[in-house]
């Protein structure tokens, strides 16, 4: 599996032809580089109906002469959050007509699985220039580059030229990348969106004729629809980013799959009797599916923290087990059982049962199975379902027994399964609900704005006494193999112990919070 590459970038339209500037004072900027010429050609693959540029995922083939810095081969572009992006390189090959594989295979969700051919040429001239901090090491690079690109179809397509200015920073440096994109756009240089310029560059500007009609459809329909379509947008966007299991991905993934499948249960009565339920099912799979991937990345980033925060405080020959030690195995065990369950997330979005179940989301969005209520006002019908959803809520917190001293000592070993039970229902109906206020807000505004943050904040602290249960049973679980490494995680475990208290004297004020008549006052 070809491995992903994370960086911070940002590509300008050049206000001219000159060199990027990049000198005078820079946070964190103490030298700079020679600069180097790289001159290089690529070959953009995509659909016929050019469907990986719609997404802002892009496939090329990179050559240049065997001299030149310029790297060769396949590499597969997928944006991410903000200036984020995420490559995939892989070995050129002497395949032309077509993208490998293992490529075509993370790019399903815009592709769905049709063959990427030739669709642009293009060959820049560039030069490069890295920033360097006191140790002489890369925190960023520069590249001044003049673009030449061509459609391969017609063959007589003219090419279109421009210039660019990119900043990659190397090493997440937001405050280097905010300062040196200041200062070109004080030049006059624009940001640039290289997806949109290929696309203009293969059939031409958009019309943007009668694009700025707006949607007066106020009906209950519409505002769940739009909320539908909307997160199985997110979940095709979050599909190849899964994929290449780039950072927070699979969780968002998750997240999206889990609204759908909110959305769909709370609104049911909108739409015809069974119409939701093949959908509800193969959602709730998912979900479940990607549930350990999710929590091992939870796991790994409060674990490995606080093993750190026990080396910086260890002592040497106390005979406790050195916890730099310990946090290695721990580590390294992560990392087997993480790889593990993102075999079993790849293994679920290269299924045909998730194919039928993006097909079928897609579907029911473009021809919705409605009935008349879908057809009335949206805050009539809405609302009260939504109350509904409130009223799930208080019922689950009812079952949660705020005295059980099991709880509050956070004995794993002790906590009963119906205590575990009852706050995963109260988990599940307030996500359902904040989801579902989430809909309407649209047409309600501030107070179902304000509803949706109160519940989120009852879910996080739910979400922290989950996460101490996952800590503790992983922690438990690696006491008899680690020696006298057990004393750290003993240590470790007692910490999650403390958190877990801590969430669960919380939970009665969050659900306090969130129940108060004033804060529901807008589902009536």
């Amino acid at each position: 599996m070809p491995s992903p590459r994370l960086a911070l970038t940002r590509t300008y339209l050049a206000p001219n032809s000159e060199q990027a500037p990049g000198a005078g004072e820079l946070p964190g900027v103490a030298d700079v580089g020679p600069l180097v010429d790289v001159v290089s050609e690529e070959t953009h693959y995509d659909t016929a109906d050019l469907a990986l540029a719609a997404a802002g995922v892009s496939v090329r083939r990179q050559t240049a002469e065997r001299t030149s810095p310029a790297p060769r081969g396949w590499v597969l572009e997928v944006p991410g959050r903000g200036p984020r992006t995420h490559e995939v390189r892989h070995a050129l090959g002497r395949a032309v007509r077509t993208a490998p594989a293992a490529l075509q295979r993370l790019t399903w969700a815009a592709a769905r699985g049709r063959a990427l051919g030739p669709v642009l040429a293009l060959t820049t001239s560039a030069n490069q220039r890295d920033l360097l901090d006191a140790d002489g090491l890369v925190v960023a690079r520069l590249t001044t580059r003049a673009v030449s690109a061509r459609a391969l179809a017609p063959e007589d397509a003219a090419a279109q030229t421009w210039s660019e200015w990119q900043v990659e920073v190397v090493d997440g440096r937001r405050d280097l990348l905010d300062a040196i994109t200041d200062a070109w756009e004080a030049l006059g240089a624009e940001e640039s969106d290289r997806t949109a310029q290929l696309r203009t560059v293969l059939d031409g500007p958009d019309d943007d004729e009668g694009d700025d009609a707006v949607s007066v459809d106020d009906s209950a329909g519409a505002a769940v629809l739009a909320r539908l379509a909307q997160d199985v947008g997110w979940l095709l966007t979050q599909d190849p980013l899964a994929r290449i299991d780039a950072p927070d991905a699979v969780r968002s993934l998750r997240v999206a799959a889990r609204r759908l499948h909110n959305v769909l249960s709370t609104f049911a009565p909108l739409f015809t009797e069974d119409a939701t339920d093949a959908l509800r099912a193969d959602l709730a799979w998912i979900t479940e599916v990607t549930r350990p991937s999710r929590d091992l990345e939870v796991l790994a980033e409060q674990l490995l923290e606080d093993l750190d925060e026990e080396a910086a405080g260890h002592v040497a020959g106390t005979g406790t087990g050195d916890p730099a030690v310990v946090a290695d195995r721990v580590r390294a065990i992560l990392t087997e059982r993480a790889d593990a369950a993102h075999a079993a997330v790849l293994e679920a979005l290269d299924s045909q049962r998730y194919r039928d179940l993006v097909a079928a989301l897609e579907a029911f969005v473009a021809d919705p199975p409605t009935v008349k209520p879908a057809r009335r006002d949206a805050r009539k019908v809405l609302l009260p379902l939504v109350s509904e959803a409130h009223r799930a809520v208080r019922d689950a917190y009812r079952d949660v027994d705020l005295d059980d001293h099991s709880e509050i000592d956070h004995d794993v070993d002790h906590a009963t399964a119906d205590d575990a039970a009852a706050l995963t229902r109260l988990r599940v109906a307030a996500a359902a609900a904040r989801d579902a206020a989430a809909v309407v807000a649209p047409h309600v505004g501030e107070p179902a704005e304000e509803y949706v943050d109160v519940v989120k904040e009852l879910l996080d602290v739910l979400d922290e006494h989950a996460e101490t249960v996952v800590a503790r049973e992983f922690l438990a679980g690696l006491v008899d193999d680690f020696g006298s490494g057990a004393f750290v995680l003993g240590r470790l475990h007692a910490l999650d112990e403390v958190r877990s208290a801590v969430a669960f004297h919380d939970v009665e004020s969050a659900w306090d919070a969130a129940n108060r008549k004033k804060l529901r006052r807008f589902m009536k």
